[in-house]
């Protein structure tokens, strides 16, 4: 046994080893410039950028939209407007430029009123949602994504024939439960979800201050306490929100690691939004200590815990929901627990401890393990992926109802890799 070890740490030795070896990495790949066709091609089975809202099977090129934001102006059509800069903003998200889209989505939120159709309403929040998350925003994300499916309750989303759809549901009486499932309040008792008050946080947002695409910077230490004693602040909430990061060594694809010292990482935000107005949110994961160069490798896979700061961490993949205030304080005894643990690189790791923060709050995702030399287990690459061909879901109501999903502008990376 000691001549095998032997030999497989030689083997790693050959091929180079770093200090980050098979542990989470802050590393990040940027997507590429790429030239704007007429039209994009979008992943229908996505719930985000233009997937889920899409009856076609592509959104407006920048061009295109720009054609018809001035034909708009010329016939002096408010609502044909609005539509235009909201579809200048699915462009530009498309792309990855998310201060255009952001320019391009506080037009649109300026015209709203001349939107009388909700899947338009629906689709300007979610678009802004999805903006505010790449930004790295993520309770303004929240907010928004709040606007999208519990303000406007006749409308939901489903699946037929693998694409997602805008369905009017006004005259089922059933739906007023599902979206009340987790006891949210209306917009109109809760200060903090109102049309005014969100509508000027984005209006007044400081686009011309905001990073395009925020970099990665190293995820400082943190104590599990400090993440969850933020939350007992003594004042009464609103709302609960949560959602799962997934970054992948490799954008897009299901290897589990890349280089060998990258493998990704799984971390967590959770937002408190208080009656007051206030918010209390933290962004975090679950790490290895690196106690030695093998520490959490397949060799010596067991090693201390520990937490980071992960609030401007990478991502590839966002799912969240908003939660119940039972739920909440599960995830928060958990996270308590979870502090005394030793980390395990196949049974205790990143991807582990976010998995069992979305069951707790009653997200499913589906195949999210995987196999690695002397080992298997959950992992972000694998996590990842299902999120992509869309294997997760609500368990409150057994569909997606009720989900924020969204990537990181994935599939103009798979197509420029073409």
């Amino acid at each position: 046994m000691r001549k095998q070890h032997y030999l497989i740490f030689s083997i790693i030795l050959s091929f180079g080893i770093s200090s980050d070896l098979f542990a989470q990495t802050d590393s990040t790949v940027r997507p590429v410039n790429i030239v704007i066709p007429d039209s994009i091609a979008v992943d229908p089975l996505k719930i985000s950028e233009a997937g889920y809202v899409s009856e076609r099977k592509k959104i407006l090129s920048v061009h295109a939209a720009g054609k018809l934001l001035k034909h708009s102006e010329e016939v002096h059509d408010f609502t044909a407007a609005a539509i235009a800069f909201l579809s200048l903003g699915d462009a530009y998200i498309a792309h990855g430029n998310n201060k255009k889209a952001l320019e391009n989505l506080e037009q649109a939120l300026r015209l709203k009123d001349t939107l009388s159709d909700d899947k338009n309403l629906s689709h300007l929040y979610y678009d802004l949602a999805i903006v505010f998350t790449h930004l790295k925003q993520y309770p303004l994300a929240l907010q928004c994504f709040y606007k999208t499916g519990y303000v406007y309750q006749q409308t939901f989303f489903k699946r037929k024939r693998k694409r997602i759809f805008s369905v009017d549901t006004t005259i089922d009486a059933h739906m007023a439960d599902l979206y009340n499932i987790n006891s949210i309040e209306d917009s109109s008792t809760a200060a903090i979800f109102s049309d005014g008050n969100i509508d000027s946080l984005i209006l007044h947002t400081d686009t011309a201050a905001l990073k395009n695409n925020p970099l990665a910077e190293d995820s400082p230490y943190t104590e599990y306490d400090a993440v969850t004693d933020a939350f007992y602040d003594n004042k009464p909430a609103t709302a609960f929100g949560v959602l799962i990061h997934i970054k992948q060594p490799t954008a897009g694809k299901d290897n589990i690691f890349d280089k060998l010292s990258t493998v990704g990482h799984t971390f967590i935000t959770l937002t408190k939004f208080n009656i007051d107005s206030s918010i209390v949110s933290k962004t975090f994961g679950f790490y290895p200590e690196k106690d030695n160069l093998l520490s959490a490798t397949p060799i010596m896979p067991s090693t201390n815990s520990v937490f980071k700061d992960d609030a401007l961490h990478d991502w590839d993949e966002v799912v969240g929901k908003f939660v119940s205030q039972k739920q909440f304080i599960e995830i928060l005894d958990f996270i308590e627990e979870t502090g005394s643990r030793r980390y395990n690189l196949n049974s205790n790791n990143c991807t582990d401890f976010g998995l069992h923060i979305a069951s707790l709050a009653k997200i499913e995702i589906k195949d999210t393990k995987g196999y690695w030399p002397l080992g298997r287990g959950n992992n972000p690459a694998s996590t990842g992926q299902s999120i992509l061909k869309g294997k997760f879901k609500n368990l409150d109501n057994n569909s997606q109802h009720g989900l924020f999903a969204c990537s990181n502008n994935l599939f103009i990376r798979r197509n420029a890799a073409q």
